[in-house]
């Protein structure tokens, strides 16, 4: 169901980020960058979730959004745009009998993380906005618990690589 996902640096400053790959600037590529397929996004610092979210939108997109947001019509944005830090941003996708899944499904899985952060953690992702939940199966809760564990255990791999290479 998974696919691998997409992985990348956010090293925000001043109300905005910069996108990046192994210290190396960057751009969003497909599925990232692709309009109407389901993407699952989780953004994480050290070994904390502090969002994970979902869109059909290109990701740029999105992110343009939760960044330049400021209130009008009741949004504010990302609740962690101006925090002064690199963060990792991992962008999923899943497929269902050879298709991209809906974004229902992508839905489902996205509560599942952060249902499942509160059980390892204690908290709801610190950053998250709002959560919908819906009826799972073990499929969403499998896919859930993967993408958790990556999200928390992405700086300390990270790290692991830049001391050893």
């Amino acid at each position: 169901m998974l696919e691998k996902p997409q992985d990348f640096e956010l090293t925000l400053s001043d109300g905005w980020y910069c996108l990046s790959q192994s210290s190396q600037n960057c751009k969003f590529s497909a599925p990232a960058c692709t309009s109407g397929i389901a993407k699952l996004y989780t953004i994480s610092s050290d070994d904390s979730l502090l969002y994970v979210g979902i869109t059909k939108q290109r990701m740029s997109i999105r992110m343009g959004y939760g960044f330049k947001a400021n209130g009008k019509g009741g949004y504010h944005g990302y609740k962690w745009k101006f925090l002064e830090a690199t963060l990792k941003l991992s962008v999923w996708t899943a497929k269902l009998h050879g298709v991209h899944a809906p974004l229902g499904e992508m839905g489902t899985i996205e509560a599942e993380v952060a249902f499942i952060c509160r059980q390892h953690s204690g908290q709801w992702p610190t950053h998250q906005h709002e959560i919908h939940f819906s009826p799972s199966e073990q499929y969403h809760r499998h896919a859930a618990a993967k993408i958790y564990h990556h999200a928390v255990s992405l700086v300390a791999n990270n790290a692991m690589h830049a001391t050893s290479a």
